[in-house]
């Protein structure tokens, strides 16, 4: 039994610009895997008046009367983020049963990602994301405000769309040896996804170049076992610039590698390498944690 068979693919829609390109991968993942499909629409209800607050110089029967108003005013906005919501996931699902896919479900929900997530984590092999939504759109950089906390909170790979469909051909796995990365080979060696034709770039960037190609040779040793080939290439340099290189001269599509392997309060001293990669990269990615 691979890993993939233990659940749902679940896609996050929410309209943006980056919506279609997650639902496209969220179908060719499922087909890959035979796993099924689940789109998820969150709604977070934030209110902004479009009265101008002068709530000190009201006496109170102006006061509570325009607090009504406010009410509802949420009340409308409310229903138009419920409506809006559904129309995104009926056109989601529609999209994937023309794709071929069968028993999608489509499922809005209230809160944030990150607390839906947590909540359905039970019943995902995988989760696919933007990199940013539709508080990002038109920004050429940054990433979506809640995208870290969703992929911290749950321990299920997270697939980060960065850009437009393209059928991947090759991944590359970025490999240092960490417990999140040693994670992310064992995910690899067992994925049915990996043993379908995808050209495997394995990649160590250490300061010793002896001790990336252990282990590159480490790395080999598992995949090979799984009847898998790869690529491998040591290298010694600044991670971040010389993985981002490599991606860039080999036309990979998908980077594989561990994320957020430090804490939230490491990454705000000395930065997150997940970040600066998520940032700095072209690529689709596959986090494991």
């Amino acid at each position: 039994m691979t890993i993939m068979k233990n659940g749902l693919i679940l896609a996050g829609v929410d309209g943006s610009e980056l919506s279609g390109s997650v639902l496209d991968y969220a179908i060719w993942l499922s087909k890959k895997s035979a796993a099924p499909l689940k789109l998820l629409h969150t709604i977070e209800h934030s209110h902004h008046s479009e009265q101008v607050g002068h709530e000190g110089n009201l006496t109170p029967n102006i006061k509570e009367h325009l607090l009504d108003e406010l009410s509802d005013e949420e009340r409308l906005e409310s229903k138009k983020l419920i409506a809006d919501g559904k129309q995104i996931l009926n056109e989601a699902k529609d999209k994937a049963e023309a794709a071929g896919l069968s028993d999608v479900i489509a499922k809005q929900r209230h809160g944030t990602l990150p607390e839906a997530l947590l909540d359905l984590q039970s019943h995902l092999a995988m989760v696919v994301l933007g990199s940013k939504g539709r508080g990002h759109e038109g920004e050429l950089h940054g990433l979506g405000a809640q995208l870290e906390d969703a992929i911290r909170v749950i321990n299920k790979p997270v697939f980060i769309t960065k850009s437009t469909f393209k059928e991947p051909k090759k991944v590359m796995f970025a490999y240092n040896g960490s417990p999140t990365s040693h994670k992310a080979l064992n995910l690899l060696s067992n994925m049915a996804l990996f043993k379908q034709g995808l050209e495997i770039h394995v990649v160590s960037v250490q300061k010793n170049l002896a001790a990336a190609q252990n282990l590159i040779e480490d790395a080999q040793s598992v995949l090979n076992a799984a009847g898998l080939d790869m690529i491998g290439q040591a290298i010694t340099g600044e991670a971040v610039e010389a993985l981002t290189h490599y991606q860039m001269v080999h036309d990979i599509d998908i980077t594989v590698m561990g994320g957020f392997s430090h804490g939230k309060l490491h990454g705000f001293f000395f930065g997150s390498f997940t970040t600066q990669m998520l940032l700095e990269s072209n690529t689709q990615f596959l986090l494991v944690r």
